[in-house]
Parts: C-alpha cells; structure tokens; sequence
C-alpha cells in the first residue's frame, strides 16, 4: 500500500513539474535571463567552459560547486584558494581577449567595472557574455539565483540564496530591537586616504553600512565614490571610521589613522572607533555578504554582532 502511495505522488508531482507554467528545472535548458544591463542572455545548454571576469563572479560559480567548469578567472581572483589555481585571462580592467578566446568558453560572467570595448568585442566574436552590477544586498542575491540559472544550479542557488536570506534576516531584527533607544551611530567608510575618497549613496557599502545599523555620512555626498575633504569630515564627526589596509598604497593600520594631522578631533578617533574591514569580502557582491554586514556590525553595532555569532 505504501509504495501503491508513493508512485502515486511521484506521478502527481511529475505531472505538476510538467503542466505548471515558469516552473523550471534545476538543469532544464534552454533558459533565459535579463541581466543588469537589460541584455537578453539566453543558454541553449548547461555551458561547460566559463570565464569570470571578476573575482566576486568566481566566488559566485565556486560556490554553485561550478569549479570544474571555470576555465579562466582574473589575477586578483584568490577565493577560494583554488581559484588561484585557475588559469588566468588578465586582470579586471584589462582582460585579454584573445586568451579569453582561447579558452573557448561557453559563458562569460562580467561586472560594470569592466571595460564595456572589452564586452562589446566579445558578442561581436559570438561569446555569450552576461553582466551584473548589483547596488546592494537584495540585487546580489538576485544575482545568485540568476547565475545559478544560467548555468543549470537553479538548486544550489536557491539553497544559498535562502540561507543567505534567513541570516540577513536575523540580523535586521536584531538591528532594529538595538535601535529602539539609541540613535544610528555615523559612520564613514575610507575607500582610499589620499586624496580621500569614500562610497556614497546606491553603492554595496552603503547598503552594508545601513543594514548594520549606522548612517553612512558618505551619502550626502554626489556620486558612487565620491572625493571627500577633511574639512567636511570633521564637520560630520563620524562615530565611527572605517577603512582597509588597501586604502593607501601604504597599509592602513589603525594607529596611522588616528596619527593623521587633525583627525584627533573626530570623535571616532577619541572614542577608539577606529576600525580595519577585509576589503576583499566587504567589496565583493559574493555568496560571502553576510560576512561584509558582520564585518560591518562588528565595528557598528558589536552588540548586536555578539548576539548573531553567538546564535541568541
């Protein structure tokens, strides 16, 4: 009788995959996407052969478990550490195309800041070329789940994806119980220190550094990556700085911040608020972004990064 039930459900179930309008299966082809160019990408078949363009793209297909058919990364790509195994085709701004060729790839996953002359050749050579610029969170996690349909891990993109989710989502609940009292701390991200420059409003960085909990005083500013000046920092007073160690051809270190003529009046500075992020996870719209909030939180809101590590 139970097995009678079981191969019944099986043929429900089969019947319902087949007559369902959009339903798609994990490794159904062809598919078709929209990316954030508003360009049509369409895969005839699963691709076999593919180039990232961007190390954030192959953090991406690693964790789709697509190692295997990643052929060709850029120089700076360095996770996982197997990546760094992968033949190189260049770097982000200066790809070659004709190692890219050479490879002979199926697919080819680009970011905006790649160069649109270097895209634009690729078509022309008849590579199918898909591009993402993802402003934030929500737009990264779409990303996922369109590369993961792309390439025929519709699954293990959606297994990601809702972690990811679940996560982010007990940390904004966790943010916003912590805010009932207080004010959102200011915050100001050093994306290089001379001249200064930091990320403004629309920007990943900025999502991050409101997801976390603090007003990016960046935002105020115009454009992406704006050009900020000492003068205005010292008016905003942060209450709390942020850079890299690859804010400066020299590495930033914390106590070199807080030696900087004039900025031991900041008030991030005097309250030892003064903190050094991975620039590598917190820049990269990846499958790591949960790891660029708590880097973030940690510096915010270390209250509430307690409570997510610690998994009250």
């Amino acid at each position: 009788m139970l097995n009678f039930r079981y191969t019944i459900a099986v043929v429900l179930f089969l019947l319902f995959v087949l007559f369902v309008p959009g339903l798609i299966l994990a490794d159904e082809f062809p598919v078709t996407i929209v990316d954030d160019f508003n360009r049509e990408i369409r895969m005839e078949e699963k691709p076999e052969r593919i180039i990232s363009l961007a190390p954030s793209m192959t953090e991406l297909l690693f964790a789709l478990g697509l190692e295997d058919e990643v052929v060709g990364v850029t120089t700076l790509a360095d996770y996982p550490a197997e990546a760094v195994l992968k033949e190189k085709i260049g770097t982000i701004v200066d790809p070659s195309v004709e190692k890219i060729i050479s490879l002979k790839p199926d697919l080819v996953l680009a970011v905006a800041i790649n160069k649109k002359e270097t895209i634009t050749q690729l078509k022309r050579l008849g590579i199918k070329v898909a591009g993402f610029d993802p402003h934030n969170i929500k737009e990264s996690i779409e990303l996922i789940k369109k590369v993961g349909l792309l390439t025929g891990q519709q699954e293990t993109a959606r297994v990601i994806t809702t972690e990811l989710t679940d996560s982010l989502t007990q940390i904004e609940q966790l943010v916003v119980k912590e805010l009932q009292d207080r004010q959102r701390p200011k915050v100001f991200y050093e994306i290089w220190s001379n001249p200064l420059y930091t990320a403004g409003s629309d920007t990943f960085i900025d999502d991050i550094i409101n997801i976390a909990g603090g007003i990016n005083i960046g935002s105020k500013a115009d454009g992406a990556w704006p050009q900020y000046s000492l003068e205005v920092l010292i008016l905003e007073d942060p209450d709390v700085y942020i850079a890299s160690p690859h804010s400066s051809a020299h590495k930033v270190t914390v106590e070199k911040i807080k030696n900087r003529d004039n900025y031991q009046g900041i008030k991030a500075v005097r309250n030892g608020r003064v903190y050094i992020v991975d620039q590598d996870i917190v820049s990269r719209p990846s499958p790591r972004i949960i790891d660029a909030i708590m880097e973030f939180l940690r510096a915010i809101l270390p209250e509430v990064a307690e409570k997510v590590e610690s998994g009250k």
